[in-house]
């Protein structure tokens, strides 16, 4: 495929992050275009990185926000037909051959959910480079049309590359916690956590505890996290424990008021798990009628769905088509599509 009209460098920040759906979305671009046979160059600043799969370059001084907005530039603009890829929600102000990777814009929502200090920065940031940009990447249609009416972004100038999926790998030496469900990203407010937590009962009823993941994160407002017999609490985890804990248990609950996308459903699913959901417009058009869903801030349709997991299992069929519609490989295919539009 004919995309080498430019030099493809890729913003690497991310690998300086701790790992989450935003950075792993990343990776598996990466890996994907890579296998494609694309030439990149993966720029990242000196110091440590969360990688052993790419070969990287790291530069400059700093770290953090200066590197990005000043250092990598500087860079970039020293280098002959580039095109910066930048793949998690952030870019240089200061670079007009690039494209941005937008995930969704829950920070312009009119909700608590972030500090003070991240949502000023994003609501002045992403507009400005999404509008400076020569291509927009999001992953869902919903995102796109998010995009499209807040900014005032022509649709042609948005291409939608979903996630996929990593082989799992799973851990066999995972405590055993018995009859559970898992709740992800506790500590991030739009996830909803508090909800479940909030009604406990409903579970403690039917024998069911709750394994709660999240560690912490300056970009979210602080929650404060109840203290309960029925509820085991791991800050930490690594990608095999993760899937080995998502494997077994009885359902992961995703109550989330607000998602682009909703990588752990897409996961658990394929995982064989079932999965119960909040009722909202992207998980609608994600995953259609595979999850359980339930009315948001409604306890008695909580109660309907976690009752209707009863000797329910994912039939293979959903499973197997889930997997083939959102890959990687397709996904890094349609940016390439894009990219030749404008390499």
């Amino acid at each position: 495929m004919e995309t080498q009209a430019k030099k493809l460098i890729i913003n690497g920040r991310f690998l300086t992050q701790s790992t989450g759906g935003v950075q792993n979305y990343a990776r598996g671009i990466i890996k994907a275009l890579r296998n494609e046979g694309i030439s990149i160059e993966i720029v990242v600043p000196k110091g440590n990185h969360h990688t052993t799969d790419f070969h990287v370059k790291p530069i400059g001084l700093f770290r953090g926000f200066i590197w990005e907005q000043i250092v990598l530039p500087l860079y970039v603009r020293k280098r002959e037909n580039y095109l910066l890829l930048n793949l998690c929600n952030s870019a240089p102000l200061l670079i007009k051959n690039k494209v941005v990777t937008i995930h969704d814009l829950a920070f312009e929502e009119k909700n608590n959910w972030f500090s003070p200090s991240f949502k000023r920065w994003y609501k002045f940031l992403i507009p400005r480079i999404c509008k400076k940009s020569k291509l927009i990447i999001t992953v869902s249609e919903f995102s796109k049309r998010k995009i499209r009416e807040k900014y005032g972004i022509a649709e042609s100038k948005i291409v939608v590359a979903p996630p996929g999926i990593s082989e799992f790998t799973l851990d066999s030496d995972v405590p055993d916690y018995g009859n559970y469900v898992l709740l992800t990203g506790i500590n991030n407010p739009r996830k909803n956590a508090q909800f479940v937590f909030n009604n406990l009962e409903l579970l403690k009823q039917r024998g069911l505890k709750v394994v709660a993941l999240g560690g912490n994160n300056s970009h979210f407002k602080k929650e404060s996290l109840p203290k309960n017999e029925f509820i085991i609490y791991l800050n930490s985890t690594s990608f095999t424990e993760y899937y080995s804990l998502l494997k077994n248990a009885r359902a992961l609950i995703y109550p989330s008021f607000y998602e682009g996308f909703g990588i752990p459903v897409l996961e658990s699913i394929c995982l064989g798990t079932p999965v119960i959901v909040s009722d909202i417009e992207v998980f609608r058009e994600v995953f259609g009628e595979i999850p359980h869903y339930f009315e948001l801030g409604n306890k008695d349709s909580l109660a309907q769905a976690i009752d209707s997991l009863k000797d329910k299992k994912l039939p293979d069929k959903d499973i197997t088509n889930l997997k083939n519609k959102f890959t990687f490989e397709s996904s890094a295919k349609r940016i390439l599509n894009a990219l030749n539009n404008i390499m």
